[in-house]
């Protein structure tokens, strides 16, 4: 895996893309809000109002020959030599003194009405007065700069200006600023999208196989913990167990589909019976994943031991519901203090056989390596048909990797864009570099967009009293 990786399409999961857009939407709105406010406060600051006032007058030889086209061609000739004088200092000069203002107003503009001789004079400045005045300054003082211009040219107003009473450029900050806010949040978006695209976590089903070049073991796809909002308050169903009647039958097929594999690794191997889950961090969801996976094999007949080998965190004992004051930790069976009879407990509901830690500890490296946790690793493979250990992370505490040579087999659970694919890489190493046989990943909480189910979704009916499964696509 090289860092021009990043840039593959197996980096694309519109589904993670979308959902990271969702949760972040706060920031979008955030932003927009703030480049709101910023171009506001910009417009009303720098706001210039700017008002004009036009007249239009008549341009005609004094020896006029009453031939428009004549006519027309005099007042071409007569508008360049105006405008030149207008841009020269000059009129500038005669306009700032007859005005009394310190500086030059915002301007003069003089064109000729095309195809006529009719001449049109536009004055701008901040004050309607101001432009107002402007034009009949302009036109005063043309006799005494006639020098400049043709001698026998003559103005008769046909429009006289008037003084404006709107400015021509109204400020509207609330459109402005509105559509500052759509071009900040844009942006955003885009920003968010792109970031979630160049995050390189596992996003998808192919990177497993064909980046970090490992087996697939199976995936595992989202289900609802609580389906109902009531339900999501009371935090009703504390773990996501197959056994439980309201799980879909997608979750419970991709469970079976993993443990149908590793009975097929036992079946090659039947002195081999000792399987280890672990993942990258916490939060992936990989004592679920151990704890229904037992749950498949007891469902079969098998029998399961389960061992809750996170002492720093332990789970197992909250999600199966059993009381810790009846609980006897393996700890206390490590520290001699105790036997197996007595920290081995049967769930006469799951048919499980379960060695639970009620607590957390400290510093449990030292009894991953104890001769006692592989005696008691022995001792459950010999007891049971299947044993299933579930571990600490590995990139949080080497206590899985103190294990790896005492298992046969070992398994890596990764969340759907979780973990970071250069720190699930280290850890498929670590188990590859172990005695124990790397079986896979297997992808958790796997969410998409239009969903294609490679397999096939069964429901359960019952047929003359004999329970059928019954294959169609959910």
């Amino acid at each position: 895996m090289t860092d021009n990786d990043i840039f593959t399409l197996e980096n694309l999961n519109i589904y993670s893309m979308v959902r990271d857009l969702f949760v972040r939407l706060w920031i979008v709105f955030i932003v927009a809000s703030v480049a709101i406010m910023a171009r506001y406060t910009y417009l009303k600051k720098n706001y210039v109002p700017e008002y004009s006032s036009t007249a239009i007058y008549v341009v005609t030889p004094k020896q006029s020959t009453g031939y428009v086209y004549t006519n027309r061609r005099f007042a071409e000739s007569v508008i360049t030599v105006f405008q030149n004088l207008m841009d020269s200092d000059i009129m500038r000069n005669k306009i700032v003194e007859d005005l009394h203002v310190s500086s030059l107003y915002g301007g003069a503009e003089i064109s000729l009405i095309e195809g006529t001789n009719l001449i049109k004079i536009r004055a701008m400045a901040s004050d309607p007065m101001l432009a107002f005045s402007a034009i009949d300054v302009i036109m005063k003082n043309y006799d005494e700069l006639s020098p400049y211009l043709s001698s026998d040219a003559v103005f008769d107003e046909l429009r006289a200006p008037e003084v404006a009473t709107n400015p021509d450029n109204n400020l509207a900050p609330r459109n402005e600023s509105l559509k500052a806010g759509g071009y900040a949040a844009a942006i955003m978006s885009v920003l968010i999208l792109v970031l979630s695209f160049l995050r390189r976590t596992v996003k998808k089903e192919s990177v497993i196989e064909n980046t970090l070049d490992t087996e697939l073991l199976g995936t595992i796809y989202h289900e609802n913990k609580n389906r109902t909002l009531k339900a999501k308050i009371n935090q009703t169903v504390k773990a996501l167990l197959i056994t439980s009647p309201i799980i879909s039958n997608r979750f419970i097929e991709s469970i079976d589909n993993i443990r149908v594999k590793l009975e097929y690794e036992h079946e090659r191997h039947p002195r081999r019976n000792v399987y280890m889950i672990s993942s990258v961090c916490e939060n992936e969801g990989k004592s679920t994943v151990a704890i229904n996976v037992a749950l498949s094999f007891a469902k079969e007949g098998k029998r399961v031991i389960v061992i809750d080998a996170d002492f720093r965190k332990p789970a197992i004992c909250k999600m199966m519901n059993v009381p810790k004051r009846e609980v006897v930790d393996t700890v206390a069976m490590l520290q001699g203090k105790c036997g197996l009879d007595e920290v081995l407990r049967h769930d006469a509901k799951t048919n499980l056989d379960l060695i639970l830690c009620s607590k957390g500890y400290s510093n449990t490296n030292e009894y991953m390596k104890s001769g006692a946790m592989r005696d008691l690793i022995n001792k459950c493979s010999r007891l049971a048909d299947y044993v299933i250990i579930d571990t600490p992370p590995m990139a949080l505490v080497s206590d899985a990797e103190a294990l790896l040579d005492r298992v046969d087999y070992c398994m890596l659970v990764v969340r759907q864009d979780f973990s970071y694919q250069k720190d699930v890489a280290k850890c498929i190493t670590t188990m590859n570099d172990s005695n124990a046989k790397m079986l896979g990943c297997i992808l958790n909480d796997y969410k998409a967009l239009g969903m294609n189910l490679k397999n096939n979704s069964y429901l359960y009916a019952v047929t003359n009293g004999k329970a059928v499964e019954v294959y169609g696509n959910e």
